[in-house]
């Protein structure tokens, strides 16, 4: 072969790596780039996550103590209505022991 073509031929060679190796480059830092920002919107979309899991459990956690005193408010409630109950029987027995009329029991309240 002649020696220009050979010449030739090595440059063009070098030429074809040395782009090859810029285009590499670009295609590597493009890809980079985009892993990085997907890795930027995954920790962001996990912190939102984390965060509303925090939330959720607080609110659960505040949930769970009012429906516990509610509870004992119904509990205390129910005791003193039993009390109350037992006590009005206890006048209207005495009532009716000393000849005194009792009145009629309300309508829509429980005996």
């Amino acid at each position: 072969m002649p020696p220009e073509i050979v010449a030739i031929l090595s440059t063009a060679g070098v030429v074809v790596a040395a782009l090859a190796g810029v285009v590499g480059a670009v295609i590597g830092h493009r890809v980079a780039d985009r892993k990085s920002k997907r890795d930027t919107e995954v920790a962001v979309v996990v912190a939102e996550t984390s965060a509303q899991d925090r939330l959720i459990d607080q609110l659960q956690e505040e949930l769970k103590r009012y429906r516990e005193a509610t509870d004992r408010r119904l509990d205390n409630l129910e005791s003193d209505n039993r009390g109350y109950r037992a006590f009005i029987g206890i006048q209207r027995d005495h009532m009716a022991a000393h000849g005194i009329p009792l009145p009629d029991w309300p309508e829509g309240l429980p005996r």
